[in-house]
């Protein structure tokens, strides 16, 4: 595998835009789970973005932040 010079790496990372809103491939990615869990975790509160009957269910990463952070157990605590 060749080497990537500084100033190419330099030039891909300036054109590079994170995406905030994923779809749910993405969004699973992102996580580390599975299509089947981030369903269980819809039911139980993540927000998803519909803009019509047709479309696919976008996901905002701050959603998904915040899910998982509200979701979070000390050693001893259980909901």
């Amino acid at each position: 595998m060749p080497e990537i010079d500084e100033k190419t790496i330099q030039l891909i990372l300036k054109k590079y835009v994170p995406k905030r809103y994923l779809n749910q491939r993405e969004a699973c990615i992102y996580a580390g789970t599975s299509p089947k869990t981030m369903n269980a975790w819809i039911k139980r509160g993540l927000k998803q973005i519909v803009l019509d009957d047709e479309s696919n269910p976008k996901y905002d990463v701050r959603d998904i932040d915040a899910f998982m952070e509200e979701h979070k157990i000390g050693i001893g605590k259980h909901h």
